[in-house]
């Protein structure tokens, strides 16, 4: 009951200052403002919880200042918003929790889309122009849901980032790819030297010479190892080819003569696969660019006239009509 009466006394003495302001007694509104504020912060100082009473002067001064700075109507409102504050907390009604029953899982995979998120060009224009390691990574990641041959170009310009990250992860999955192919050298290398399966040494043979192929074809070996595992491919596929020929091995053969830049080993191989009606169409792209690297420009466009129609916008219907407009 004290304090209500000293509040309501230093109110009532706050508005006399007023009052005296407004009648011109400047200096005596002011003595009288700040005893009303004295009064006001040791009320409620004295009304405040006891946790935030400590420490006790700087407590005081706070609560002078901030009257004194506020007056007349001022007080009356800090006054009531902070008792208010401090006695009357926020309720817990907003802050209810409401209970959800756990979601089921689905009972199969969702349907992915037949389009990816990331076309082969938007990894690329990530891995030069974004700005974020984090979108970087997440290209290199999306590398992994798509073929070998598109995903090893794509790794290798990230082995050239120059955040760790990028480049670690890149360089993990290309190694990881490699070790996968050298493996199964390694077991058909096995197999190979197996006696009891020498009926099926020509397959593992032909086996052999796709995978040194593929280390190649993919981009996996540049440089002499590229020249190395090409010459592995052609070594088993002649060794396959001696003890079970085949065209399509024969064929196999000169694709990998021709990478080898070695014409006129693959050039025979070519033609004696042209003969047979369904090996044509496949090897005469072959024979023209052989023609076509020892210069032999009207043997190219004969071989490319022979070839059977493309479909239209195709690659090989366009090299024929490039050829055969300039004749």
């Amino acid at each position: 009951m004290r304090t209500l009466w000293a509040f309501a006394g230093a109110v009532v003495l706050d508005a006399f200052a007023g009052w005296l302001f407004l009648d011109g007694h400047a200096t005596l509104a002011l003595v009288t403002h700040l005893l009303a504020c004295l009064l006001l912060a040791g009320t409620m100082f004295y009304l405040l919880p006891v946790q935030y009473q400590k420490p006790v002067a700087p407590t005081l001064v706070f609560l002078f200042v901030l009257f004194f700075a506020l007056p007349g109507l001022g007080t009356i409102g800090i006054s009531a918003a902070m008792l208010y504050a401090l006695y009357r907390p926020l309720g817990e009604g907003g802050m209810a929790l409401t209970e959800h029953p756990i979601p089921e899982l689905p009972f199969e995979p969702k349907a992915l889309s037949a389009k990816p998120v990331y076309s082969l060009g938007g990894l690329r224009a990530i891995l030069k122009n974004a700005s974020e390691p984090n979108k970087r990574l997440a290209a290199v990641m999306a590398t992994r849901n798509m073929p070998d041959q598109e995903a090893i170009p794509i790794l290798r310009l990230a082995l050239k980032d120059l955040e760790d990250d990028v480049r670690l992860l890149a360089y993990s999955l290309l190694d990881g790819k490699e070790n996968s192919i050298n493996k199964q050298i390694n077991q058909l290398q096995t197999q190979l030297k197996d006696p009891t399966q020498q009926a099926q040494h020509w397959r593992f043979n032909r086996q052999l010479a796709e995978k040194f192929w593929e280390l190649s074809y993919l981009g996996l070996a540049q440089g002499e190892l590229r020249q190395y595992v090409l010459s592995r491919a052609a070594q088993y596929a002649q060794a396959s080819i001696e003890q079970h020929p085949t065209t399509a091995t024969e064929v196999f053969l000169g694709r990998v003569y021709l990478a080898l830049g070695r014409y006129q080993e693959a050039q025979p191989l070519f033609e004696r696969a042209a003969d047979t009606t369904i090996a044509r169409r496949h090897v005469m792209p072959y024979l023209a660019e052989i023609a076509f690297y020892q210069r032999r420009y009207d043997d190219c466009r004969a071989h490319l006239a022979a070839l059977p129609p493309q479909a239209n916008g195709s690659a090989l219907q366009q090299l024929r009509e490039y050829w055969h407009g300039q004749s």
